[in-house]
């Protein structure tokens, strides 16, 4: 460990532990490479994990991230936009202290939620925090090198072979993140950095009144990508 990783890691302690896998997407394998523990002391652990146990039809919440214009910037500035983002989502893993599943999409980031964190704990603690984390990012940021994200959750039952998931949900929650509605509405939204989109399965949960922010808050969206059509639930943050 270097003096500047020792120095940010005494400054940052995490409080969680994220498996990370580099590569894939929810449309093939949504995971590849090797994992990476990062321990409570915000290092990485270089010994190589313990295979985990194959998983069949278990419950999870799924979440994924797609970064807002990404496409505009260069290299440089994609490099920048993904370090954002993935410390944005460590803040908001950090709030929830079980191991959280992140595998990068190139501009965004599929998160598979530990089975004991719910609908609710998801948007009441992980997603307000990474969106916290942004939101301070962006004041101290110029135009250029401001990042917004589109934040899609769905619950549902998903398997898990080696260090790969795959289901259903992973392919919804992936056309959630593309509505195009959310997308128009992030970016006409000044005072806004994160486009929350909700599945129906999900807003059932907020309509039950158990979420911090009640469903006055969230509007309905139409969903119409690739064979994928229903609604959505939206709400800017």
């Amino acid at each position: 460990m270097t003096a500047s990783t020792r120095e940010s890691a005494l400054e940052n302690p995490a409080k969680y532990t994220a498996s990370v896998s580099i590569g894939g997407n929810a449309h093939g394998p949504v995971a590849a490479g090797h994992g990476i523990t990062i321990t409570s002391t915000g290092a990485a652990d270089p010994r190589p994990e313990s295979p985990a146990a194959d998983l069949s039809a278990v419950h999870r919440v799924v979440l994924t991230t797609d970064i807002q214009g990404s496409g505009r910037h260069d290299n440089a500035g994609q490099r920048h936009l993904r370090r954002v983002l993935a410390e944005s989502l460590a803040a908001g893993a950090a709030e929830l202290g079980p191991q959280v599943d992140m595998f990068d999409r190139g501009d965004g980031t599929l998160v598979v939620l530990p089975e004991t964190v719910t609908v609710v704990v998801t948007l009441d603690t992980f997603v307000e925090a990474t969106a916290r984390a942004l939101r301070e990012h962006n004041r101290a940021a110029s135009a250029d090198y401001r990042v917004d994200v589109r934040i899609a959750v769905h619950e549902g039952l998903v398997d898990r072979v080696g260090a790969q998931w795959s289901g259903a949900p992973l392919v919804h929650v992936a056309r959630l993140v593309d509505a195009a509605d959310a997308k128009r509405a992030l970016a006409t939204a000044a005072d806004a950095c994160v486009a929350l989109v909700l599945s129906e399965t999900a807003m059932q949960v907020v309509d039950q009144g158990y979420c911090r922010v009640g469903p006055s808050a969230y509007r309905p969206i139409p969903l119409s990508v690739k064979e994928t059509s229903g609604r959505g639930w939206l709400r800017l943050l």
